[in-house]
């Protein structure tokens, strides 16, 4: 097939043109290298946990290539554990102790700042309240609550923040709970994140 026609059925039964090992189909028809620059990095991060675990794969290199798809993120601890790895270091470098207090920090105020809000949410008897109806929704929270489109944008922001730490599942949470009020504020389109 190396000119361009297909084999013909007579080399193919003579040998001519045998298929390579399972091996080294694997590794020609790997998509992960053509996915992964199209993957959020937080959907790469279990792929190559899972690449990890297969037998040829050099287990140092993947640290590496996890090293350099979460170092951006606010996964400072992770990222720490795998640099000092990488690099034979038994105590932790002083730019991630820095870096984690900054998070940890950010992650306190973006709490504090939707603390009204999530609080609502968490209360069955504002939740009963809610209706269909997107416009008295709208009028219910923001008069009997004072329920701003900051407020929802904020919500959003600290959902992106604990989304970038890893702590996926909470994330999940607060990302659910803006969805819903992003269905209450979507008659309004001042809102940053509705669109």
């Amino acid at each position: 097939m190396a000119d361009g026609k297909p084999t013909s059925a007579e080399a193919l039964t003579n040998g001519a043109a045998q298929a390579p090992p399972s091996d080294d189909i694997a590794k020609t028809y790997d998509l992960l290298p053509k996915l992964i620059p199209h993957l959020d990095r937080h959907l790469v991060f279990p792929v190559l946990e899972f690449v990890e675990m297969r037998e040829d794969e050099d287990p140092m290199e993947n640290r590496k290539l996890k090293y350099q798809l979460l170092k951006e993120t606010n996964m400072t601890d992770y990222v720490a554990a795998l640099d000092m790895e990488i690099k034979g270091l038994n105590d932790r470098p002083e730019e991630y102790t820095k870096k984690r207090e900054e998070v940890m920090e950010r992650r306190r105020i973006l709490e504090e700042e939707t603390s009204k809000l999530t609080g609502l949410l968490s209360d069955p008897e504002v939740t009963t309240n809610l209706r269909s109806d997107k416009v008295a929704n709208l009028n219910y929270l923001k008069e009997q609550h004072g329920v701003t489109l900051n407020d929802v944008s904020l919500l959003y922001d600290y959902g992106q923040f604990v989304y970038s730490t890893g702590d996926y599942e909470n994330a999940a949470d607060i990302l659910f709970q803006f969805r819903l009020l992003v269905s209450v504020f979507s008659t309004c389109s001042a809102c940053l994140h509705c669109d």
